[in-house]
């Protein structure tokens, strides 16, 4: 997919060529350059709502991941934002890159991977904020989170105000289903996972048991794959997403 770059006062991009995405960087109070994919509301229609999602990747993949899901979006007149973690996709450095803290030995690894996640709160906060932005105080804002991406879900949706959230092959924690079911559970919610996946398939029938709101909806496949793949095997699930996602942003 072509990106179109252009320019915005908090990130810094270049134009390139007509397209659904804006590939934007996002620079960070401690002036780190998180890469992202942004899909503008651009099929002409002004609805009464503005709507957006935030999409946030699995940590076997990056921001690509959500290439079509975020055109799809923005032909539903819904503003995107797919964001690289940091140490992910491209946004990496010498200090924050996920391929450098595999290779260390297993006892540092754990300390270099808390070190890179601790910081993943305060930027998916960034691209929030991004969003918002486009939508106003009185805008919609959802969110997606795939595999580790439903924590950092959880931790924004429980400062900000999220309209509807998404949980896609992401195991929680007991902790974390129990913050989803003190704070969240009305909240409409859209949870994937295979049958065979492990922790992952226990904990969305944990989540999906506690959700509360009647557009709450589980979708379960045969199987063990885990997050993206699901995408290539079921051409539907993107325009699911999709439809789920506009149908509750409307709301």
């Amino acid at each position: 997919m072509l990106r179109l770059i252009t320019t915005l006062s908090f990130a810094s991009l270049l134009i390139t060529a007509n397209s659904f995405a804006a590939e934007i960087t996002l620079t960070t109070p401690d002036n780190f350059a998180l890469k992202a994919d942004y899909y503008p509301s651009n099929n002409g229609v002004k609805p009464a709502i503005k709507r957006a999602v935030l999409m946030l990747h699995q940590c076997n993949y990056n921001r690509t991941m959500y290439d079509n899901i975020g055109a799809q979006l923005a032909q539903q007149s819904i503003h995107a934002l797919s964001l690289d973690f940091r140490g992910f996709g491209e946004s990496i450095s010498s200090e924050f890159n996920v391929a450098d803290v595999r290779k260390l030995p297993q006892a540092e690894r754990g300390k270099a991977w808390s070190n890179m996640s601790s910081h993943w709160p305060e930027d998916v906060q960034l691209a929030f904020n991004y969003l918002k932005e486009k939508v106003g105080n009185n805008g919609k804002v959802g969110i997606i989170g795939a595999s580790c991406g439903g924590s950092q879900a959880i931790n924004l949706a429980e400062k900000e105000s999220i309209s509807a959230i998404s949980f896609f092959s992401s195991s929680q924690r007991d902790e974390n289903i129990a913050r989803y079911g003190k704070t969240l559970i009305d909240t409409p919610t859209l949870i994937i996972a295979s049958e065979d996946d492990g922790r992952t398939f226990t904990s969305a029938q944990q989540l999906f048991s506690t959700a509360k709101n009647p557009s709450s909806k589980m979708i379960s496949y045969k199987g063990s794959m885990h997050g993206y793949p699901l995408l290539d095997s079921d051409k539907a699930l993107e325009t699911t997403i999709v439809t789920w996602f506009s149908s509750e942003l409307n709301k």
